[in-house]
């Protein structure tokens, strides 16, 4: 297997509760894979339990098969029934191996969280025990490491930096033992750079210029560093221009390096890598605590006029927290970050099916027809908008009723796959259906004429399986899959007359595939980066099998019927 180590031997290997693979090299937990965050050896891609020997496997690609542990008993014991993590840390079996990981807080490390870390308060960090660093403390140029929890630092000799990376009028000096540089930062300033105010409490305009230290989420949940390992084409020290500037560093306090709209941070949400904004005040709200005054009334702050109509796109923009397109699969694939697909729709119909949708106006809803060929009662279906994870709802989400659902005349659940296509009403709540947010608004509906080029590299999303033989649904999931010439997709050997002009090819070779739950969800195709809903997932033979591509209903070819539906004039070119 490529990339992977030749599993040569079948001993087991365990080293002070390490995870060996077959080959001796350590396992490193957690590490990332298709943008999710694993904690022990996992069976995804392979039927064999398998470990990346790296922390972020997306990016280096490096990994081995989990060497056998040897059982004293065959009785399966839950570890963690008694909680060994000490200092409130968080216990987690690990599946085929009756043992379990600690999750530990900020300040604790080792396997059971027993070991205390130090807090440096200049550079507002822990450090690890037997770690080192430097700092200038009281004007003097120390080394310091952390001993049993207790901060050991002595006097050591230094000279002036060739190049000052100190921010805010800092000064810088090298430590000759080491070659490392420290700063010293003017008052008002802490941090490695001296890039911190901790007096900052509140954030101005967007927060961009925010230095503060806050490190939660308004969900209550902790920041990782803009420095982890887990993250590969987000956003973070690594891939933003001048991050320093931005206010990024080795630390895990709130920024706002893409000009969002307040402060935020990633986090970990159910093992997968998420986003949130974070619990840090507007210093406008913090000023009027008492009375919250609206922004126009406020003495010197003018009522921002309008945006004039037209300006900027009403549909197919998406929240960007993710720096590349989509790879991988969305069986198996990356899991996508909150606001990425805000259109999509999660369709619970009756007990047990499931579906996806797309959100194209207020209250309409377009998905695969087949997924209500056995005419379910309205009062059976919920459409929930906003979802991250699979049937969970949280502040993000809103949840509708649906007043109806229309099929084109041309449907006949005799045989599903053609015009596979359905309209869904929602019902109005208040009077509305959706307000915008930016993790809900919908996608364009493509102009009658618009085509998009063989080969050309379009989006599917989805909740479905993550591989062809599962039995749950994820966490949303995104891939990039290429448009494949109509001719190919006709051949014998792949479908032949099954395919329409009415559908669309997509994703070859086992590379890219949808799966079961998917159906119904985008095929969307961006142009000038605004997204439009160029097809819908339909239908396919398994999951991702070599030569057999998905297809998918072709929605330029329904535009018309579209429109009418939802009263909507078509768009001119």
């Amino acid at each position: 297997m490529p990339g992977y180590e030749a599993a040569i031997s079948k001993e087991p290997h365990r080293e002070s509760g390490k995870v060996l693979t077959t080959t001796g090299k350590e396992c490193k937990f957690p590490f990332r894979q298709g943008g999710r965050i694993h904690h022990h050896c996992i069976t995804i891609l392979f039927s064999r339990p398998w470990c990346s020997i790296t922390h972020n496997f997306d990016r280096d690609r490096r990994g081995g098969f989990c060497a056998p542990e040897k059982t004293q008993s065959d009785v399966t014991v839950n570890p963690c029934q008694v909680n060994p993590c000490q200092n409130r840390g968080v216990c987690t079996q690990i599946p085929y191996r009756h043992s379990f990981e600690c999750s530990c807080p900020e300040g604790f490390s080792g396997r059971l969280c027993e070991q205390k870390k130090c807090y440096e308060t200049i550079h507002l960090r822990y450090y690890d025990i037997g770690e080192s660093w430097g700092r200038i403390h009281l004007r003097n140029v120390e080394q310091c490491t952390c001993v049993a929890g207790e901060i050991k630092c002595e006097r050591v000799r230094y000279t002036t930096c060739r190049f000052n990376p100190c921010q805010n009028d800092g000064t810088c000096r090298l430590i000759i033992a080491t070659g490392k540089e420290v700063c010293s930062c003017r008052r008002g300033f802490v941090g490695t750079h001296c890039s911190f105010e901790p007096e900052t409490e509140c954030y101005n305009r967007r927060g961009t210029d925010y230095r503060g230290v806050v490190g939660t989420t308004v969900s209550g949940g902790r920041c990782l560093p803009w420095n982890s390992d887990l993250l590969y084409d987000e956003l973070h020290v690594g891939t933003v221009v001048a991050s320093p500037l931005r206010g990024l560093g080795e630390h895990a306090y709130c920024r706002n390096p893409d000009g969002d709209k307040m402060p935020w941070c990633y986090t970990l949400n159910d093992g997968a890598i998420s986003w949130e904004y974070c619990d840090v005040p507007s210093c406008v709200m913090a000023v009027f605590s008492r009375r919250i005054i609206p922004m126009n009334v406020l003495p010197g702050v003018k009522k921002p006029k309008p945006s004039k109509p037209g300006k900027k796109p009403v549909c197919g923009k998406k929240h960007k927290k993710r720096l590349s397109v989509p790879r991988g699969r969305i069986m198996g694939g990356t899991s996508a970050l909150p606001g990425t697909h805000p259109w999509m729709a999660a369709l619970y119909i009756g007990q047990s099916d499931f579906c996806a949708g797309n959100l194209v106006s207020s209250c309409w809803i377009v998905s695969a027809a087949h997924c209500f060929f056995r005419n379910p009662l309205l009062s059976q279906i919920r459409v929930v908008l906003g979802q991250q994870r699979f049937n969970v709802t949280d502040s993000n989400t809103k949840t509708f009723g649906v007043e109806k659902y229309i099929f084109p005349k041309q449907f006949s659940v005799f045989n599903p796959t053609l015009h596979d296509i359905v309209l869904i009403k929602l019902k109005k709540q208040d009077g509305k259906c959706v307000r915008k947010t930016p993790f809900i608004r919908p996608i364009c509906l493509p102009d009658k004429g618009m085509t998009f080029p063989d080969n050309y590299c379009c989006t599917i999303s989805g909740w479905g399986h993550m591989h062809e033989k599962a039995e749950g649904y994820s966490s949303l999931q995104e891939a990039g899959v290429r448009l494949i010439p109509h001719e190919s997709c006709r051949k014998p050997d792949v479908f032949g007359n099954h395919v329409t002009n009415d559908m669309i090819c997509a994703g070859l070779n086992g590379c890219v595939d949808a799966c079961q739950g998917d159906s119904g969800g985008p095929l969307a195709c961006a142009k000038d980066d605004v997204s439009f809903l160029y097809g819908i997932i339909s239908w396919g033979e398994g999951c991702g099998r070599y030569g057999k591509p998905g297809v998918y209903t072709k929605v330029v070819n329904y535009i018309d019927w579209i429109n009418s539906v939802i009263r909507r004039k078509p768009k001119i070119s």
